[in-house]
C-alpha cells in the first residue's frame, strides 16, 4: 500500500473526480429520461442515488484498480528478480514509470537505451514469466509481402510487431542468457537489426 501511494498519491485526486463525474452523467442521463416519464426519484432516494454514484462507485472502481495494479506490482518485482534482468542498471537501465492516461495508476518499469532505441522493460501481459523490451519506431509503410517477410525473419529472435513498433520478449524460465553481457549483447542484436530493415527510433520518444 505505501509503495501505490507513494507513486499515485498524486494521481488518486484526478482519477477519483474523473469517475465521479463520469457515473454522476451517466446517471443524470439516467434521472432525465425517469423525470420525463414521471418516475423521478425523490427525496432521501434521490440523495441516496446521487451519494452512492458520485461517491461509492468512484472508490469502488479505485479499489478494483488498486487490486489490479497490487498483482501487477507483485509479479512485476518476481520476474524483474530473475537474473540476469535484475542487472540491467549495469548495462544502462533505470527506474522509469508507466503513466500513459490519466485513467490508470502509475507503474514503476526499467527503461534504458541501446543504439539509440529507447527500450521499456516489462513483464509481458499475455505470457507468464516473461520479460518484454518494448521500442516505438518512425512510422515505416510495409506491404503485406514485407510484413510477411519481417514477422517469419523476426520470429526466431522473438521479435513481434506491436502498434508503433516492435518488442522482444524472454522466457526468464527458459533463457539462455548467462550474464547481462549476455543481455547487453542480444539487446545490440535486436537494435542492430532494425537498423538493417529499415527502422530508426521514434523521434522524441520518451516515457514519463
Amino acid at each position: 500500500m505505501d509503495t501505490f501511494l507513494k507513486l499515485n498519491q498524486d494521481k488518486l485526486k484526478s482519477v477519483f473526480t474523473r469517475l465521479s463525474l463520469t457515473c454522476l452523467g451517466f446517471v443524470f442521463v439516467i434521472l432525465s429520461i425517469g423525470y420525463m416519464t414521471g418516475n423521478f426519484p425523490r427525496g432521501q432516494l434521490l440523495i441516496s442515488i446521487l451519494l452512492v454514484t458520485g461517491i461509492g462507485f468512484p472508490i469502488f472502481f479505485i479499489l478494483l484498480g488498486y487490486l489490479g495494479w497490487t498483482l501487477s506490482h507483485k509479479r512485476r518485482q518476481q520476474v524483474f528478480a530473475k537474473f540476469p534482468f535484475n542487472e540491467v542498471e549495469r548495462i544502462g537501465f533505470y527506474k522509469s514509470f508507466i503513466d500513459d492516461t490519466k485513467w490508470a495508476f502509475k507503474e514503476e518499469v526499467k527503461e534504458g537505451k541501446v543504439n539509440g532505441f529507447s527500450l521499456r522493460m516489462d513483464i509481458a501481459k499475455a505470457r507468464r514469466n516473461a520479460i518484454e523490451f518494448d521500442t516505438s519506431t518512425e512510422w515505416t509503410k510495409l506491404d503485406k509481402t514485407e510484413y510477411r517477410r519481417l514477422t517469419e525473419k523476426f520470429k526466431p529472435y522473438n521479435v513481434e510487431f506491436k502498434r508503433g513498433g516492435l518488442t522482444k520478449y524472454y522466457d526468464t524460465e527458459h533463457s539462455t542468457l548467462k550474464t547481462i553481457s549476455d543481455l547487453n549483447d542480444d539487446l545490440k542484436l535486436f537494435t542492430t537489426m532494425l537498423r538493417q530493415e529499415g527502422f530508426e527510433p521514434k523521434i522524441g520518444q520518451g516515457w514519463v
